[in-house]
């Protein structure tokens, strides 16, 4: 057990980097995670020896330190891969990133027609208000391509109309990409300048990024630091601006532990962690702390017998007929994720609430439930399942309602006044970022608290993000 007192809650990208970070620099740590394998949402599940992603994801980054860090941990194991990407829609596939070409083709020359007349009216004619996710992708696509490439994927993804999500979640993730780049793209081949969301190629670990940080894990453990899984924190005790103690709970016996504290790195949601300090943090703050919600993910994993269904790693479905979202295809993301290459497994992927009816169904519902909308979009039929199983994920991904800046500024200057904490990660930030931006912030966190400069993970790469919904 190490003297030093450092402890991190949360084994997710932030978790992990920090952790790996810090031991490097002979400071180990201990790691304090709920769930049984470090990775959080880039765990990778082995399952009768096929290979499952948690929602499918690419390795892509515009920092030169990450790429650098995962080319040093995979070395050989880090394959480059071909994207392919398609939408569903009407029982036809468009390519995702839109082309110009691909597009109008797919939709009848009459609906083409309005699409680009709707794109023009926008350009010239727009009200010029970007407050919403709606506003901001209708003017830079038009009203009606909106209403058939983004608005029922995003109304899936959120639950909530595109008029209340805050326009950030667009600028974030769609940042660059518009009706004019995807005709100049078509037309040009833009050779520079292309923005991350048109990457053709990414990077991914020949048996999912499970490995990716379970390297991580076995070098940190090296080096000193200590992991704790199976354990949820509870509280966090703090006097004099100082975090002093969290206390845990074993999930299998409910035992309650505590630990004493010198330094504590949070990559837990951060409305959680001001929920869970003592003593409690102000009325004000805890009510904006449960103003700020997530919205959940499940994933049913399905094993096929069949050797090939489609070429993309991914497929949005845009069809408003079934609930269904996304379905990767793991095959196409690595050879190695299939234990026999005539199989073919799929993830298919919802995003609802806890309290939907999709989330309290049981495994077995759910499944049937999950390939019954397979077979109505035409993708395959149950005859060729061979077996399944479901993840399910709460705190996935931060809802951004129109007021959540708000929010999430009281709770950052609140905690502020704590000396000896950081917060970091996508949940621990309530900021909807890709695997390589949680990294960051957990490397940054760890080079704070060891004077190696100053870092604000507040803000890492905000100029920079690129699509990976």
């Amino acid at each position: 057990m190490p003297k030093e007192k450092i402890i991190i809650i949360g084994s997710g990208p932030a978790g992990m980097a920090c952790a790996f970070t810090l031991s490097k620099s002979a400071r180990p740590c201990v790691i304090i995670e709920r769930d049984d394998a470090p990775g959080g949402f880039c765990q990778t599940v082995d399952f009768y020896n096929y290979l499952f992603d948690i929602g499918g994801h690419r390795f892509i980054s515009k920092s030169e330190e990450i790429k650098r860090l995962w080319q040093d941990v995979m070395g050989d194991d880090l394959l480059k891969v071909k994207r392919v990407s398609r939408i569903y829609y009407r029982k036809r596939y468009f390519n995702y990133p839109l082309s110009f070409g691909n597009t109008f083709y797919n939709l009848n020359p009459l609906e083409g027609f309005y699409c680009v007349i709707s794109y023009l009216k926008s350009k010239y004619f727009n009200n010029n208000k970007e407050n919403t996710v709606e506003e901001w992708i209708v003017s830079r696509f038009g009203k009606r391509l909106f209403q058939i490439f983004f608005k029922t994927y995003t109304e899936k993804v959120w639950g909530v109309a595109c008029q209340n999500i805050s326009a950030d979640w667009a600028k974030q993730r769609i940042r660059g990409l518009s009706l004019r780049v995807a005709m100049q793209k078509a037309i040009f081949r833009m050779a520079k300048n292309t923005p991350k969301t048109l990457s053709e190629e990414f990077y991914y670990p020949k048996r999912g990024p499970g490995e990716f940080y379970r390297r991580l894990k076995d070098f940190s453990s090296g080096k000193g630091s200590q992991f704790i899984f199976g354990k949820e924190v509870v509280s966090i005790a703090h006097a004099s601006g100082k975090i002093t103690a969290v206390f845990w709970e074993d999930k299998s016996h409910g035992q309650r532990l505590e630990m004493p504290v010198d330094y504590l790195f949070s990559s837990m949601p951060l409305p959680l962690l001001v929920k869970s300090l003592q003593p409690a943090a102000p009325d004000y703050v805890l009510q904006a702390a449960g103003k700020l919600k997530f919205r959940s993910f499940i994933a049913v994993n399905i094993i096929l017998d069949r050797a090939e269904i489609f070429s993309d790693q991914w497929l949005y479905i845009h069809s408003p007929e079934v609930k269904l979202a996304r379905v990767q295809n793991y095959k196409n993301w690595s050879p190695h994720m299939v234990e026999d290459p005539n199989k073919t497994t799929l993830g298919l992927e919802y995003f609802c609430d806890e309290e939907d009816r999709i989330w309290k169904m049981n495994d077995v519902d759910l499944i049937g439930y999950a390939v019954e909308e397979l077979e109505r979009i035409g993708i395959t039929s149950r005859r060729h399942l061979i077996n399944a199983f479901v993840v399910r994920r709460t705190y996935a991904y931060p809802i951004y309602y129109l007021d959540y800046q708000e929010n999430v500024k009281i709770l950052r200057d609140y905690l502020s006044q704590f000396s000896n904490m950081q917060t970091m990660g996508r949940s621990g930030l309530f900021c909807y970022d890709n695997s390589d931006h949680a990294l960051l912030t957990g490397i940054y966190a760890a080079r704070n608290f060891l004077g190696d400069g100053y870092f604000d993970v507040w803000s890492v790469n905000t100029d920079e993000r690129y699509l990976e919904s």
